[in-house]
């Protein structure tokens, strides 16, 4: 077989693998280790398209939490109160094994607590949450082993926003960029094999077992006897039938301000706007509910209408006062739908899916994974 893109050696090196995982973020990663742990004589490689995984794992907000109290309350109306504490389990699960595994140092973690806050006219919002709190705690009390919400003044934070915030004194933050270095080293000291600029463009099954992956703009291909898809919403690029959807998450962070009067990760409007401090910045992003239908893209613009809320929520509600400048801006894309739980799945034979993250992947990432290598049993 010739190859306009790859040499005679290059086919050679890549003609066949044990274990290949398409995706090279952290889901991605993570089953890759989970993979090799478990079946260590095996080859092990993970395929990425780009440098690093691009869509997610290094365009997020570095949250390091599971589910502020309106949000919670959002899932259960969605999919019932068993389902949605059972996802939170699985978050608040998930983010613990990630800074027992890899230590808060590395991965730039800091326990600053997540607060969800109540503009005016959200009034009805916070009381909804209040008269939840007890049921809420119950339900979750042997999850943390303490009280999951709490109400606490916030005034001294100087927002336009009412005194009482619900707090989950569990949540925190982290550095995206550690995270995934972190991971991605520990990918490679257990012998995971990482391939970039390897844009899959089909999957087909291979007549004596398997499947074959095809690339683009060359007829080399790769023989995996086992393939797990880790690429959450851009799965569809194979499996357009899957119940999951792209849903651009477009992200700001200003340039130093002075003085910030608040430290930790700030959710608002059931989550769907969230900022945090950053240093002497503020990051702050979402408000795709404004243009659902414009958000469910793969388009990776900042668009003016999204920015110009988020620079409005800067303005009007988190720093009233300071004259705040633009210095980055980005988005990146989640892959979500009605159902809010991941598809963890074995599709075929010697076919796995670990998708649809929900804008939970960082906490998810560590369950997703093992739950995705047992189905291997």
């Amino acid at each position: 077989m010739g190859s306009g893109n790859f040499s005679f050696w290059e086919q050679r090196w890549m003609e066949r693998a044990d274990q290949v995982v398409i995706g090279g973020g952290l889901v991605g990663l993570q089953t890759a280790i989970e993979l090799k742990l478990k079946y260590p004589h095996k080859s092990v490689w993970v395929l990425e398209r780009n440098a690093f995984g691009d869509a997610a794992s290094l365009r997020n907000a570095g949250f390091a939490c599971f589910g502020s109290a309106g949000e919670i309350l959002d899932d259960i109306s969605r999919m019932g109160e068993d389902q949605a504490f059972q996802l939170y389990e699985e978050r608040y699960k998930g983010l613990q094994d990630l800074i027992k595994t890899y230590s808060p140092e590395k991965i730039g973690y800091e326990q600053s607590g997540g607060y969800e806050i109540f503009p005016s006219g959200s009034e009805s919002e916070l009381d909804h949450i209040r008269e939840s709190l007890p049921k809420l705690n119950e339900s979750l009390k042997n999850v943390h082993q303490q009280v999951a919400f709490v109400e606490r003044n916030i005034k001294k934070f100087e927002m336009n926003v009412g005194e009482t915030a619900i707090v989950s004194p569990s949540e925190g933050a982290l550095q995206s960029h550690l995270l995934l270095r972190t991971v991605r080293h520990h990918a490679l000291a257990v012998g995971v094999e990482i391939y970039t600029s390897m844009d899959v463009q089909s999957i087909e099954k291979h007549g004596s077992g398997g499947w074959v992956l095809r690339f683009e703009k060359s007829d080399a291909q790769i023989l995996a006897k086992d393939l797990f898809v880790c690429t959450n919403a851009w799965a569809l690029k194979w499996f357009p039938d899957l119940e999951v959807e792209p849903a651009r998450g477009q992200i700001l962070v200003t340039k130093p301000i002075p003085s910030i009067a608040f430290r930790g990760i700030f959710h608002a409007d059931k989550g769907y706007i969230y900022f945090r401090s950053l240093g002497s910045r503020i990051l702050i992003g979402g408000a795709r509910n404004k243009q659902f239908a414009a958000e469910n893209t793969f388009d990776s613009a900042v668009t003016p209408e999204i920015k110009s809320e988020l620079v409005r929520w800067l303005n009007e509600i988190i720093v009233p006062n300071v004259n705040v400048e633009i210095d980055n801006e980005w988005s990146g894309v989640m892959g979500m739908h009605q159902k809010r739980s991941p598809i963890i799945e074995r599709k075929e034979e010697h076919l796995y899916l670990g998708v649809r993250m929900g804008g939970m992947g960082v906490a998810l990432s560590s369950q997703v994974a093992k739950k995705l290598v047992k189905l291997t049993d």
